[in-house]
């Protein structure tokens, strides 16, 4: 599976809330990736066609994003999540950039955002809209329609 050097880099550099806290749940996702952009950069057209979710115990989230590039450049989403009336609800507070799948050319920076998960896609097609600004200024946009497929659980 694509997503097992994306895992292994993220271990590398371990999220700050996540290193007491344990995967709940781990979900593949695919579908259409609509926006990817980082900065200035449109990178809608390396968007892979699958996402990760990770739920912590501790109610924090990390949302992954791999790309088609062969490098193994990746994004990921960190922070808080709560349920709401539509879906779920992430307020980042964190971006990691993976420049590469090494593991070695991660960038991690602060960052304020949020991302809203609109419908279940447990029960068809669901919707993830993203936006965040890095410390040193980046916006982060991404925006992802799920197939209606079931979620693949890495965890089983």
């Amino acid at each position: 599976m694509k997503f097992l050097p994306l895992i292994a880099s993220l271990m590398l550099v371990p999220p700050a809330f996540a290193q007491t806290a344990e995967p709940h749940s781990v979900f593949s996702l695919r579908g259409e990736c609509q926006q990817l952009s980082i900065g200035d950069e449109d990178i809608r057209d390396i968007c892979g066609d699958e996402i990760m979710q990770v739920v912590y115990t501790d109610s924090t989230m990390e949302l992954a994003i791999w790309t088609t590039d062969p490098s193994g450049r990746f994004l990921v989403f960190a922070g808080s999540v709560e349920r709401t009336a539509e879906g779920l609800a992430q307020q980042i507070d964190r971006v990691i950039e993976g420049r590469d799948g090494s593991g070695d050319n991660n960038v991690e920076q602060a960052a304020t955002g949020r991302c809203e998960l609109i419908g279940n896609p447990q029960h068809g097609p669901a919707r993830y809209l993203c936006e965040a600004i890095g410390k040193d200024g980046t916006r982060y946009g991404f925006a992802f329609l799920t197939d209606g497929q079931l979620p693949e659980s890495m965890l089983d």
